[in-house]
């Protein structure tokens, strides 16, 4: 312990002595381990611990699929859980949620709040507790005493004051009296989409026997000891009893099991392998870097090393002083690294928006945490060996001999440097990579902001409203609220255009049903095509921006009176009907009326950016009338100057109809974005710290050559070479150097940018613009930093060179 004490007190005189050397070295160690850091602080939330549940390796999702359509993930529907329970020999418990907007009423003040309809055991098979009161128990889904909620944290907090005495209080939620019985800790929040409140979905015979509607995401709790194949198995088997038994609804119909933690992560797995290897690409070049700064003093410490040989000292002796000196310097460069990394987490944390973060599991919990710490320090250690064991190797390697008659006047050529020069060739490469990745990702992005997302978001805000089924029972209310509503606020001063459709684009959410095209051979319900379905009013498309191509828009003549039309995109049009004019075709959705098309509007992106359109109908809300429905106005003005105006109209009609959800649509678009921006500026900014330490590996190794071949390059000049022929020297060897890293990095770059495949938008993985691009910026740079010290060498006095050392 001794003998570590004084190697580590003196390795911090060394480095002291060395004050530029050093600050150099801990910069660059600083930027490759902070940049660790920050994404390993990304994978340990959203990746490692995302939950935090008791039963986690227990819990499972099970979903619907029908392979046939095109359906590789599907909702469930209330009558095939039932059936999973009853005949399923793997699972402990099967859990149904369902999402729902909760109003509670107070007052004169309505509030909206997203919630969920969860099967009692919902909170049991979690394995969670609630932290005042207690969660629901199976007794809460019977008929007559379901009106029982259980609060968010964050509700209790915002609704309700924080009071300590809420459980046993009464809410009015849409519309009933409702027991609190429990608010649940702060840490839990699931599912992640921003819910504030519990209460029971209620299992009656009518629910039970319900096999067409999937609207129902399941959990499961393994058994004991049962694995998730075996699991997958069981539901499988059961799938394809039901396909035999209810043929008309569940034909072509499958199941499957997956991993909870592997089905909400599945989205944050896309981008991890593309960061995880940047980092480590960093952190590589900043270790040659690092590296090739040691070798250049260790050259300078070889009398030193000669003399404790001497005195009796081992070679592995000096091996553990030298590592002893290089992990101290890592440690120092880790901490500082450390500091830079609550910065990028935090940078991180603000770059997703907060409408698009809820859906993130474990976005909550990132942060420098004491685990991100450890690995930190482990992170940092396994750096000062993997930078400092070359050269200490290298430097105890050396003969008595060849050191105390070493004068300095040989020449240096490049094999006797090829450690060094291997380690800026390495460095090359490696940035050539992570410029390409970062290169990739500016010109996806800027083909995202080019794309025609079948809107125009300019000068647009949006906002939800719900009207409540007990005051809205009838469709003719419906109807005439929001005729009266759409009516009054078009009136208002600088509104262009206003309409309302139930699903927002670019929300995230959708309704897919299935069709059957009339005049086309009938289907089976389980193998119809399927298409999105909205319902939207007079004034949305002109309100939204989406164009027609043929045909007619609704208009109010289209109302419960008048023959049933829809309109539907060009998706729809192109897959459904490619052979016939879509305009005049007619087609049912589920078991519903003939529709009519009446006109033909253009492909919206309506969710992932990166999939195709998908088929869509939209029908009209007088012929369709919904309770909630999202207002979507146009303005002549900045949209937020108005939302005081629009409340006024809104309230003036019911004053208890909340509104919520209320932002402009290029929010929405930002907030779908937001992933590939997160992307262009992480990979952006790593490309740009590896680009910054590969050139200074490169200047540092032309610098070191230029002098220690001060001496050739006198005799050179003294024998009539000239400046020029000084600068080609130099700059060949620096060139050569850059050859060789670019060939390497370019065939590394066209095997690893591949895992960009799925986020890049617009461009393909080997796009020749950005390798070209890439390749010139990356040689000019390399020339730049080979030129400074060719500029010092063609400037040497002979006379000053011949005496040099």
């Amino acid at each position: 312990m001794n003998y570590l004490w004084q190697d580590l007190i003196f390795g911090a005189r060394m480095f002291l002595k060395t004050p530029g050397l050093t600050t150099v070295a801990v910069l660059a160690l600083a930027l490759g381990i902070g940049a660790n850091t920050t994404i390993f602080s990304l994978v340990d939330a959203l990746l490692l611990r995302p939950f935090s549940f008791s039963n986690q390796d227990r819990l499972v999702m099970v979903w619907e699929s029908s392979p046939e359509v095109g359906i590789r993930r599907e909702l469930v529907s209330p009558g095939n859980i039932t059936e999973w329970r009853k005949r399923n020999q793997t699972l402990q418990e099967l859990v149904a949620i369902e999402h729902s907007s909760l109003d509670i009423t107070g007052g004169d003040q309505t509030e909206r709040y997203l919630g969920y309809r969860v099967s009692p055991a919902f909170f049991a098979t979690l394995g969670v507790k609630a932290a005042l009161g207690r969660t629901l128990a199976r007794e809460d889904s019977e008929q007559g005493r379901e009106n029982v909620v259980v609060l968010k944290h964050s509700l209790w907090q915002k609704r309700f004051g924080t009071d300590p005495n809420i459980v046993g209080k009464t809410v009015i939620l849409n519309g009933r009296v409702c027991a609190i019985i429990g608010v649940m800790p702060r840490e839990f929040n699931f599912p992640f989409s921003g819910g504030e409140m519990w209460i029971p979905l209620v299992s009656d015979g009518e629910f039970e026997r319900q096999f067409g509607d999937h609207y129902l995401t399941v959990i499961g709790l393994l058994k004991p000891a049962v694995t998730i194949e075996q699991a997958d198995a069981d539901i499988r088997r059961i799938a394809q009893q039901l396909q035999q038994e209810y043929p008309e609804t569940n034909s072509g119909r499958t199941a499957f099991v997956n991993s909870m933690t592997a089905d909400y992560t599945r989205a944050s797995r896309i981008y991890m392998p593309m960061l995880i290897g940047s980092v480590v690409f960093v952190l590589l070049i900043a270790c040659a870097n690092v590296a090739n700064l040691l070798l250049a003093r260790a050259a300078t410490r070889k009398k030193e090393i000669v003399v404790r040989m001497a005195l009796g000292a081992s070679r592995f002796r000096l091996i553990r002083l030298l590592l002893t000196e290089s992990v101290l310097l890592a440690i120092v460069g880790g901490l500082v690294g450390l500091g830079l990394a609550v910065f990028g987490v935090e940078g991180l944390a603000r770059g997703v928006p907060e409408g698009r973060s809820r859906y993130i599991p474990g976005w909550d919990n990132l942060g420098v945490n004491l685990i991100v710490f450890f690995f930190t320090l482990a992170v940092s250690i396994l750096t000062g060996i993997l930078f400092g064991l070359m050269p200490a190797l290298q430097v105890t390697k050396i003969s008595f001999n060849e050191v105390l008659k070493e004068s300095g006047r040989g020449t240096v050529n490049f094999a006797r440097n090829r450690l060094r020069s291997a380690l800026v060739v390495l460095e090359i490469t490696l940035s050539f990579i992570l410029l390409i990745g970062a290169g990739l990702m500016v010109r996806s992005f800027i083909n995202i902001l080019q794309t025609d997302f079948g809107i125009n978001p300019d000068n647009v805000i949006t906002m939800r409203l719900g009207l409540t089924n007990e005051q809205y029972k009838e469709a003719e209310k419906r109807v005439n609220f929001y005729q009266q509503l759409l009516q009054r606020i078009a009136a208002l001063p600088n509104i262009v255009h206003i309409g309302a459709v139930n699903i927002l684009p670019m929300s995230g959410f959708s309704s897919s049903n299935n069709c059957q095209i009339i005049g086309q051979p009938p289907l089976q319900k389980a193998k119809q095509p399927r298409a999105d379905t909205r319902i939207a009013t007079p004034g949305y498309f002109d309100a939204i921006g989406t164009e027609l191509r043929r045909g007619r828009l609704f208009n109010k003549q289209d109302n419960e009176q008048t023959m049933r039309v829809a309109l539907v995109n060009e998706a729809f049009a192109a897959r459904f009907l490619p052979t016939v004019e879509a305009v005049g075709q007619r087609f049912k959705i589920e078991d519903g009326a003939p529709l009519e098309i009446i006109g033909v509007v253009s492909d919206v992106m309506n969710d992932d950016i990166n999939d195709p359109a998908v088929p869509s109908v939209y029908l009209p809300y007088a012929q369709n009338p919904q309770l909630r429905m999202t207002l979507v106005i146009r303005s002549s003005v900045n949209p937020a100057s108005l939302v005081g105006a629009i409340r006024h109209e809104t309230a003036t009609l019911d004053s208890k109809l909340p509104i919520s959800e209320v932002k402009t649509m290029q929010q929405a678009i930002d907030e779908r974005t937001s992933p590939h921006r997160i992307m262009l500026w992480v990979l952006g900014i790593f490309g740009w710290i590896a680009f910054l330490l590969a050139m200074v590996g490169l200047y540092a190794v032309i610098s070191y050559i230029v002098m220690r071949r001060t001496h050739e390059i006198g005799v050179r000049m003294a024998l009539g070479a000239q400046p020029r022929d000084i600068l080609k020297i130099v700059i060949r060897q620096g060139a050569l150097l850059t050859i060789i890293g670019s060939v390497i990095g370019l065939a590394g770059a066209f095997a690893l940018t591949r895992v960009l495949t799925r986020i890049l938008y617009g461009i393909s993985a080997t796009d020749p613009f950005t390798f070209v691009a890439v390749l010139l910026a990356l040689a000019t740079s390399a020339m730049l930093a080979c030129y400074l010290p060719a500029r010092r060498a063609m400037n040497v006095d002979p006379m000053i060179a011949l005496r040099y050392e």
